[in-house]
């Protein structure tokens, strides 16, 4: 993917194609973002850039045999280091970085890694890659992704240069989308809405199986009695895979209460094609337990990434939300 292809990012992208153009690059870089607004597509467009054999303006052809390599994953001077398991481990910065930076590229002009979640190295894995940092090897460039940069040793964030992304604006977005997927206007439009602008994310939300899920969740939400939490958060507690996922879409129902109930812009509701629900569901809702709810939620997605007893977790969860049938 050339840098041409990527959206909603033209600072990011001016400033490589124009560094490329004159062949002045740093070593290290810490791309800094919301999950699915193009950090990891950015990295691999640069890839392109600095190693394709017709390169025009600092932008990649992506046609000849290295452009095609790098998008295919199997070009040997690009890699992407990722975490195993919860983290990135420090075997895997000796084995798949140190060991391999010191060597010169083999087909390329530049090596570049990818480190993916840098926020996940443990401490030992974040010392030994502020070693390559603090004597970089030439030809090398390193690029770390995260959500989180605060969690970095400064140490190893003051030797990188920060390159920041956004989330694309709803109009971007809704029309790469419209183009992509070819839909209609309103369903990009929601689409757009609901990724919080990440495409990534909007694509991921495309897909049959993610809609019928959402629309199972919104569905359970207009249903729900007072005497109804205690089954949902057993069936809930049964769906790990999907959980985190379901629990999204229920803090992005309860956030776009909260814009109505302050008479805010309908352009920023998430849930844009269901307003007549939304409306309906503010009946009996004050601010402050809309408030509340949406800090129940927000409680529970932090809470699940931890491994708390997820059962416990939900039903907490669901008697706070079923509160509100009490009332009615």
């Amino acid at each position: 993917m050339p840098f041409s292809e990527i959206k909603g990012q033209p600072r990011a992208i001016e400033y490589f194609k124009r560094s490329v153009r004159n062949k002045r690059l740093g070593h290290a870089f810490l791309f800094i973002g919301p999950e699915g607004v193009g950090k990891r597509a950015t990295a691999l467009a640069l890839a392109q850039a600095l190693n394709c054999s017709k390169p025009a303006q600092g932008e990649a052809c992506g046609e000849c045999p290295a452009c095609r390599k790098i998008t295919q994953n199997g070009h040997p001077d690009v890699r992407i280091i990722e975490p195993e398991g919860q983290f990135l481990k420090i075997d895997q910065i000796r084995e798949q970085l140190q060991r391999d930076a010191i060597l010169k590229p083999m087909e390329g002009s530049i090596k570049l890694y990818i480190l993916d979640s840098a926020e996940k190295l443990t401490l030992e894995a974040a010392n030994s890659l502020l070693k390559l940092l603090e004597e970089p090897p030439p030809a090398v460039i390193l690029v770390l992704i995260t959500i989180q940069p605060f969690v970095l040793l400064e140490t190893i964030r003051s030797r990188c240069q920060t390159v920041r992304f956004q989330p694309l604006e709803t109009k971007v977005l809704s029309a790469w989308l419209r183009e992509r997927l070819n839909c209609q206007a309103d369903q990009a439009q929601a689409l757009a809405m609901q990724s919080g602008g990440r495409p990534a994310k909007a694509l991921r939300l495309a897909d049959e199986n993610m809609q019928a899920l959402r629309n199972r969740v919104l569905g359970m939400l207009q249903q729900l009695g007072p005497n109804d939490w205690a089954e949902v958060a057993v069936q809930w507690g049964e769906q790990r895979v999907e959980l985190p996922e379901m629990l999204a879409i229920l803090l992005s129902w309860f956030r776009d209460l909260i814009i109505l109930s302050n008479r805010a812009s309908h352009e920023l509701i998430m849930n844009s094609d269901r307003l007549t629900e939304l409306e309906a569901a503010l009946l009996g809702e004050s601010p402050e337990s809309l408030g509340e709810k949406c800090q129940a939620v927000l409680t529970a997605i932090h809470q699940i990434k931890k491994n708390i007893n997820t059962q416990l977790l939900l039903e907490v969860l669901f008697m706070k939300i079923g509160a509100r049938a009490g009332r009615n």
